[in-house]
């Protein structure tokens, strides 16, 4: 029989659909233990719509994997990705007149007066991470570990991720009224990048993309830590009302018509032939004679959109080079014709989508479809994350300030 204690178990409440992953370490290895998805009901953009709907999937979800791994939970950790979700970054310097730098009086002393400055200024933001990276001594040398070097002056740069209260308190209130507490959140474009970036991955800088149901993530991954998070509230559903609304068509039969026969590239070829949609597509009573090419103009006119508000905000970021960077789409609508192309068009030629990338974790050869992909990076977090994550999960249950812990001596 599992210990309860020996457990961790992660949930995503998705708009499409909300699952649970229970695991467990086993030989230094994740060994899952119990799962369930089931489609999602009153969640909307990953926030709570219906209470009583959202409550009744989320207990039917937890259920399932519970009866999977034969136990009965009492807490879980949380995916919180919410159209509100953003990063906040500054760099907090300190004169140490020539002595040698300290963890505690100012590595930490900075992360101190640093979580407090993002909290006075966001009153009504949570943080969910705080990642502490980028030391430099005599604002010139960057160094690893700074402990120790004597310096005039100390800089590091702080990373937090924030999200608005009301978005968080009613995730913990549905989970709540499934009779269990929140252990944590974590954030789900951190928490997918987890799931399946390796240590050999993270030698480069990556961008993650996840285009979902509702809204569209990215997280990018420098110098082994998360730098920046940014969340789009298009997704491609809109791409489904848009063909809906045009074409004045059913929602369903639009969703239908850019699963299988939508193309996110516009042919340019010149061709008298024109091509209509099939007729399979359409119910019998609502049938339309509809070109390809204007589903598809349809299509890629919202698809280009999404992609030019992710580039701006990457570029505000002031990733540089984006066309030399490693990319990793995900998400239903990743899978969508010719999104991959577009994709390498827009940003770089250098990718490729989670779903065919060649995985080296059992438990994604073997277990896992894309659909757990944030639930398996929560867990991930949770047993090893990274190390410059200044509020490790594992300490929790200690007071705020002492979790500011040694990010070096894990």
């Amino acid at each position: 029989m599992i210990q309860k204690d020996e457990l961790i178990a992660s949930i995503d409440i998705g708009s499409s659909k909300i699952k649970c992953l229970i695991a467990k370490i086993q030989n230094n290895r994740i060994e899952i233990v119990g799962k369930s998805s089931v489609a999602s009901k009153g969640i909307s953009k990953g926030l709570v719509a219906n209470f009583e709907e959202a409550n009744l999937t989320v207990r039917q979800c937890l259920e399932i994997a519970e009866k999977q791994a034969g136990v009965s939970l009492n807490k879980i950790i949380v995916n919180a990705e919410f159209e509100n979700i953003f990063s906040n970054i500054l760099t907090e310097y300190k004169s140490i007149h020539g002595e040698p730098i300290e963890h505690e009086k100012d590595i930490q002393g900075l992360i101190h007066i640093a979580v407090d400055e993002i909290s006075k200024n966001n009153k009504d933001k949570g943080i969910l991470h705080v990642f502490s990276t980028n030391y430099k001594i005599d604002k010139k040398v960057n160094v690893e570990n700074p402990v120790g070097f004597k310096a005039n002056t100390f800089s590091t740069d702080i990373h937090a991720i924030l999200a608005d209260h009301s978005s968080i308190d009613n995730l913990k209130n549905i989970i709540n009224s499934c009779e269990l507490s929140v252990e944590n959140y974590v954030c789900g474009p951190y928490a997918l990048g987890l799931s399946f970036l390796t240590a050999e991955d993270l030698k480069e800088d990556i961008i993650c993309i996840d285009f979902g149901k509702d809204k569209t993530s990215f997280s990018i991954f420098e110098n082994h830590t998360l730098s920046y998070v940014g969340v789009i509230p298009f997704g491609s559903n809109h791409i489904s009302k848009d063909l809906a609304k045009v074409l004045d068509i059913k929602l369903e039969v639009a969703d239908r018509i850019k699963i299988e026969s939508g193309d996110c590239l516009i042919n340019e070829t010149i061709n008298d032939k024109i091509e209509y949609l099939p007729v399979h597509l359409f119910p019998d009573d609502d049938f339309r004679k509809i070109s390809k090419t204007m589903v598809n103009a349809i299509i890629n006119s919202r698809v280009e959109e999404i992609l030019q508000l992710i580039y701006k905000k990457i570029k505000s970021y002031n990733l540089i080079d984006i066309k030399s960077k490693k990319i990793y789409l995900s998400g239903r609508g990743s899978n969508l014709i010719g999104f991959l192309s577009l994709v390498r068009k827009y940003f770089s030629h250098r990718t490729e989508l989670v779903l065919q990338r060649k995985h080296q974790d059992p438990n994604l050869i073997n277990n896992l479809s894309q659909d757990f992909l944030v639930c398996y990076g929560i867990i991930k977090n949770y047993f090893y994350g990274f190390s410059s994550e200044a509020l490790p999960i594992k300490f929790k249950n200690t007071g705020f300030f002492s979790r500011l812990l040694s990010i070096f001596q894990k």
